[in-house]
């Protein structure tokens, strides 16, 4: 198991109750999948050589990982060099670097925003006549790290020197702001071909310049022609690049006034927030996790026969942040982790916390994660949860405020 961070605990619970050694390679920390390991590694995932010759001392049958960016080209890198299950590190490179896949999508005509590759503080030639506002993000980071809009020149240089220090190539993204919503679109590829999963809705909270998804619910409501084109653009770079087997997890703009969609990234990796591991089944009827790992083991699988018997179901995860100050009173989260359609509920808030400013994804609390018969019925025990939720914040000025849920 490359990394040990909450994203990689579902599938390494699973290895472990089917009774696989587990072999986690990690930096030290206080991360969850090091308690779960049979034997552990304190390396540097990025130290890919000493990563191999670990894996080939312990004679590993499968490596792998999910939930996470980073860890994807490690995966691949082991897997190649021991002609192990898996994809090649250019094919996962062309997923997880951004630049390499707007490359690709305007190859393929897949729409994306006009980009440019920029590698030091400077605005690009590419750019000076395109107005106003651009997104400037790291080519190879993730959970919005780096990312910022930007409305002015002046902010645009703030942002690019911030960018290139969180990318570690050294490289950033300068792209045309869309306006639209965003959708998640999930999917699995096996045997080089791309099977839909399922696509969500998600929501933001309303915060200036720094962009964390508050909510994913599935199933989306956008119209099936959107539905359809999305669909149509994960087949156009599966077949491009043709992987051999991974979860899929892309992000798209829509914009519903003009039926426009862009897509944002598409990256060989299960959706992180629980997304793969708990929304997916919920939503779709296919433990999507376990037949992972069967083909990072090279377990045959009818993988077709089993996407006949997808159901349509309802999911979502909630997330929330506190105002900065001291937490006075908490009330109400063992009432939601007795309901019935909650499936986990990840809330650490005591009172006499501190909170501070949120900055970045990892600052999120939550999730929360529901299941429903349908969109209407997430909608409403979203609507309950939040009403039975009570949290309560003092800041430095005496004034006390609760929880801020968009």
């Amino acid at each position: 198991m490359i990394g040990a961070g909450i994203g990689q605990v579902p599938i390494s619970l699973l290895a472990k109750d089917r009774g696989y050694y587990l072999i986690v390679v990690t930096i030290p920390g206080d991360y969850p999948c090091i308690e779960l390991a049979d034997k552990v590694y304190y390396v540097d995932i990025f130290k890919r050589e000493e990563v191999l010759r670990i894996a080939k001392e312990e004679k590993i049958d499968a490596v792998i990982s999910d939930q996470n960016d980073l860890m994807m080209p490690t995966v691949a890198y082991v897997a190649e060099h021991l002609s192990l299950p898996g994809n090649t590190f250019s094919q996962v490179d062309a997923y997880c670097n951004k630049n390499i896949f707007r490359q690709n999508s305007d190859i393929l005509g897949i729409p994306v925003p006009k980009h440019t590759r920029v590698l030091e503080v400077r605005i690009p030639d590419e750019f000076k006549e395109i107005p106003f506002p651009w997104m400037v993000k790291p080519e190879d980071s993730q959970s919005s790290i780096g990312v910022s809009k930007v409305n002015s020149t002046e902010e645009y240089f703030a942002a690019i020197e911030h960018a290139l220090k969180c990318s570690r190539n050294g490289a950033a993204i300068v792209e045309e702001f869309f306006v639209g919503d965003e959708i998640v679109v999930e999917g699995f590829i096996y045997k080089g071909e791309y099977f839909n999963l399922g696509i969500a809705d998600r929501r933001y909270f309303n915060l200036p310049n720094i962009f964390i998804p508050s909510q994913t619910i599935f199933p989306s409501t956008i119209s099936d022609d959107i539905k359809q084109q999305c669909i149509e653009c994960e087949q156009k770079m599966c077949q491009y690049i043709n992987p051999r087997f991974a979860i899929v997890h892309a992000e798209y703009l829509v914009n519903q006034a003009t039926g426009e969609i862009r897509i944002v990234e598409s990256a060989l990796r299960g959706g992180g927030v629980y997304i793969s591991s708990h929304l997916l089944p919920m939503a779709c009827g296919i433990n999507i996790s376990s037949y992972l790992l069967d083909c990072s083991l090279g377990i045959e699988t009818d993988f077709k026969e089993l996407y006949s018997s997808l159901k349509e179901g309802a999911s979502a995860y909630i997330c929330f942040y506190l105002p900065k100050g001291i937490v006075k009173s908490v009330e109400g989260i063992e009432l939601i982790k007795s309901l019935f359609y909650v499936h986990k509920c990840d809330i650490d808030a005591s009172v006499g916390d501190e909170t501070k400013q949120m900055t970045y994804k990892g600052q999120r609390l939550g999730p929360i994660i529901i299941s429903g018969k349908d969109r209407n019925d997430i909608e409403d025990k979203i609507h309950s949860i939040q009403s039975s939720l009570t949290i309560e914040v003092e800041n430095s000025e005496g004034d006390i405020n609760g929880i801020i849920w968009n």
